[in-house]
């Protein structure tokens, strides 16, 4: 999985991400702000999209004029077919442009997330590895520990087991000063020598866990509720449902896709940290509301453009 987190993509988003996190002081907001930047850049490929997608639709008649006309001769079909799309300026192809992009950044931004929680998880570890006051958790509203997923089953702050589990999966994105601090702190057992980690100190993990939730007067709390995750699924439902009404064509097909992917939505979502799920669900909503507001205008366009018509006949 190195590789969603290795890659220019992922940096220049964590880069990003910090950056307007130093500006403004909250990684909600900031990803709530990088979410909406990237979904305005890509914009212009968003209307290319819409507009051939509405170019294929009213050719729909036409394709089915020559499927009845050429279908027992395919290759003449293909050729009428190809006749066709250039004479209205159609590039099938061209459709499926934003989702080469947007699938990309969606796993960069996976990694991003990734790195984002083990920095800031160990970060947190360390600054309460000693301290004796109240040890604040990164709450985000219903979510107690906003690096930990927003499920009913996960803890605030993973096990020992996990915290180990967690640093051995992420020691490319903890800096061997932190690994050093960490087994100072009695958090784990690591070599810094050779680089080894063998174990976590189970005693002095729990009690730093066992403090943090009391002090937090969240013993015996999970993390969250699953509505980040359902919120995703469901505004992802609801998009490819509207989408699929405008097409026929697609709405035959795409049956499994309506319900694979939000429910895939739903699960990624619930066993990613909730910052993650913060950053999904609002391209979710930003592309729902795209779509319901350039659905809006073209039927305006649409209702003038045959009025204008039924006027001049």
């Amino acid at each position: 999985m190195d590789f969603l987190s290795n890659n220019f993509i992922s940096n220049f988003f964590l880069i990003l991400l910090k950056g307007v996190y130093g500006l403004i002081h909250d990684y909600s907001v900031a990803i709530i702000v990088v979410t909406i930047l990237m979904r305005l850049a890509m914009l212009p490929l968003d209307l290319r999209q819409r507009k051939s997608a509405r170019k294929m639709q009213m050719i729909q008649p036409m394709l089915e004029s020559l499927k009845k006309r050429y279908g027992n001769n395919p290759q003449q079909l293909q050729r009428k077919t190809q006749e066709l799309y250039r004479k209205e300026g159609i590039k099938p192809l061209a459709g499926c442009l934003p989702m080469l992009i947007t699938l990309p950044i969606f796993f960069a931004f996976f990694g991003a997330m990734r790195v984002l929680a083990a920095q800031e998880t160990v970060s947190f570890v360390l600054n309460n590895a000693h301290s004796y006051g109240s040890a604040a958790l990164p709450q985000w509203l219903w979510v107690h520990n906003f690096w930990q997923p927003d499920s009913g089953i996960e803890p605030i702050l993973p096990s020992a087991a996990n915290f180990l589990s967690f640093v051995q999966t992420n020691t490319t994105y903890i800096t061997p000063q932190a690994m050093h601090m960490l087994s100072k702190a009695g958090m784990i057992h690591f070599d810094y020598a050779n680089g080894v980690l063998s174990a976590a100190n189970v005693p002095a993990y729990d009690n730093l866990v066992s403090r943090v939730l009391a002090d937090n007067n969240l013993t015996g709390y999970n993390n969250g509720w699953f509505i980040l995750p359902v919120l995703a699924g469901v505004t992802l439902f609801f998009q490819q449902k509207i989408s699929m009404a405008q097409s026929p064509q697609a709405a035959q097909q795409g049956q499994f896709m309506l319900w694979f992917f939000p429910l895939f939505s739903v699960y990624i979502c619930a066993s990613s940290n909730a910052a993650f799920s913060v950053y999904w669900l609002i391209a979710n909503v930003y592309a729902l509301a795209q779509l319901l507001v350039l659905n809006y205008i073209y039927k305006r366009r649409d209702k003038k453009a045959k009025g204008i018509i039924e006027e001049a006949t």
